[in-house]
C-alpha cells in the first residue's frame, strides 16, 4: 500500500510541471543552435556546450512521463488489469498528444510542400525523404513509425511514438512492478538505469523503455518511503548544478551520470521544502511549463519556416547568428502558446467532458481506482 504520508495520488506537484519548461528550452536550443543546414556560429557567448548537451531534455521528459503517468495512473490498476480500465487509459493519452501531433506534422508536410513545388528543394538524407513517402506519413499520423525505423516529417515528433509505445506498455508494466517483490522492482529501475550506459538507447525504444521504467520506480519507491522528504532543501539546486557541470566536464557520449542526476531532481522537486522546487512552482514557470509539450513539438516548424524565410528575404543575414536565432525562439513561444490555447485546451476539455459522462455508464465506472476519476495531468 502507498505510503500515506508521501505524495497522495491525486495531488498536483506544480515544480515538476515548471521543470518541463527549461528542459524544452534545452531541446529547443540544441536543434536551432546547431541546426546542420544552416552555417554554424562561432561563438555563443561559452554556451556552445551547455546548447550541445540539449538533447538531454528528452531523458529527462521520459523519466518525468514515467513518474508522472504512475503517479496519476498507479491505483487504477493496482486492483488488477481490466481491460476496459487499459483501453480508457490508452484513449486519454491518446487524446492528451495525437491532436498536437497531427497539427504539428502537417505544419512539416505544409513547409515540404512549399519547398519542394517553389523552391525545388528536398531533403538530401534518404531517411529523412522517405518521412515524406505516403508510407512514412501513415505510420507517423499512427505514432509508430520508430518501430519501423522511420523518421517523421516533424523531427521531433520521433519521441512521441516512443511515448505512446510506453503507454500501450504501461498497464501490463505496472501489474509486473506491483507484483514484484520490493528488492525485484528496485532491481528493475537499477537495469533501468544502467540500460541508459549502453547502445540499448541507440534506438527511440530502448531509450525510452529505460527513462520510462526507472520514472515509474522512482515513484513507486517515492510512494513506499516518502524519500523526497529525506532530502536537503537545497538539494534540487544542487543536483542542477551538477549537471551544469557535467555538460563541461563528462564525456561526449554520457548519458547514465546524468540521467541518474534527472532522477535524484525529480525527487527533489517532489519535496515542498525544495528552494529551487518553490521557484519552479511559481505561475510563470509553471505555465512556460503548461505550454513545453506544444514547444517541444512546434519548435522544429517554425525554425524550418523563419530559417527559410531569412534565406529569401534577408539572404545576407546568417539564420545561426544569435541575434536571428533569438526572434526565432520567441516565435517558437508564442507558436506554443497558441496551439496551446487553440489544441490543447480544447482537446483537454473533450476529455473532462467524456469523464463527467462516465460515472452515468454504471456503477463499475464509479469503483475505486477506476480511470472516471482520475485526473489528468503531466504529459
Amino acid at each position: 500500500m502507498m505510503n500515506g504520508t508521501a505524495l497522495a495520488p491525486r495531488q498536483d506537484i506544480p515544480a515538476l510541471t515548471g521543470a518541463r519548461g527549461p528542459a524544452a528550452l534545452a531541446v529547443v536550443a540544441y536543434h536551432l543552435s546547431l541546426d546542420h543546414t544552416a552555417e554554424p556560429y562561432a561563438s555563443w557567448f561559452g554556451l556552445e556546450v551547455l546548447f550541445g548537451r540539449g538533447s538531454l531534455g528528452v531523458d529527462f521528459f521520459f523519466i518525468l512521463s514515467g513518474f508522472i503517468i504512475h503517479h496519476v495512473y498507479r491505483d487504477a490498476f493496482a486492483a488488477g488489469l481490466r481491460w476496459r480500465d487499459a483501453g480508457r487509459f490508452l484513449l486519454y493519452r491518446f487524446a492528451r498528444i495525437w491532436p498536437l501531433h497531427m497539427v504539428t506534422m502537417l505544419g512539416a508536410l505544409l513547409l515540404f510542400a512549399v519547398a519542394a513545388l517553389v523552391f525545388g528543394r528536398v531533403p538530401a538524407d534518404p531517411a529523412n525523404a522517405a518521412a515524406y513517402t505516403p508510407t512514412g506519413v501513415l505510420l507517423s499520423a499512427l505514432m509508430v513509425q520508430t518501430w519501423f525505423g522511420y523518421a517523421s516529417p516533424n523531427v521531433p515528433a520521433w519521441s512521441i511514438s516512443a511515448e505512446w509505445t510506453a503507454y500501450i506498455a504501461y498497464p501490463l508494466l505496472c501489474r509486473l512492478l506491483l507484483r514484484l517483490p520490493t528488492p525485484g522492482w528496485v532491481l528493475l529501475g537499477l537495469l533501468a538505469l544502467l540500460g541508459t550506459g549502453t547502445a540499448l538507447v541507440g534506438h527511440p525504444i530502448g531509450r525510452i523503455a529505460c527513462g520510462f521504467t526507472l520514472g515509474l520506480v522512482l515513484r513507486e519507491a517515492e510512494g513506499r518511503w516518502n524519500l523526497s522528504r529525506r532530502l536537503d532543501r537545497r538539494a534540487g539546486a544542487a543536483v542542477a548544478a551538477a549537471v551544469l557541470a557535467g555538460c563541461w566536464l563528462l564525456p561526449d557520449d554520457s548519458l547514465l551520470p546524468f540521467v541518474a542526476a534527472f532522477a535524484l531532481f525529480v525527487l527533489a522537486l517532489c519535496n515542498p521544502r525544495d528552494l529551487l522546487g518553490r521557484a519552479m512552482a511559481r505561475p510563470a514557470v509553471v505555465y512556460l511549463g503548461e505550454i513545453s509539450f506544444a514547444l517541444y513539438m512546434v519548435h522544429a516548424v517554425v525554425w524550418s519556416a523563419y530559417k527559410n524565410a531569412m534565406r529569401v528575404l534577408a539572404p545576407g543575414v546568417d539564420a545561426a547568428h544569435p541575434l536571428s536565432v533569438l526572434p526565432a525562439v520567441a516565435l517558437c513561444l508564442v507558436a506554443a502558446a497558441l496551439l496551446h490555447r487553440l489544441v490543447e485546451l480544447p482537446a483537454r476539455d473533450l476529455l473532462r467532458a467524456e469523464r463527467r459522462r462516465a460515472p452515468r455508464e454504471g456503477a463499475k465506472a464509479a469503483a475505486p481506482g477506476g480511470l472516471a476519476v482520475r485526473p489528468e495531468t503531466g504529459r
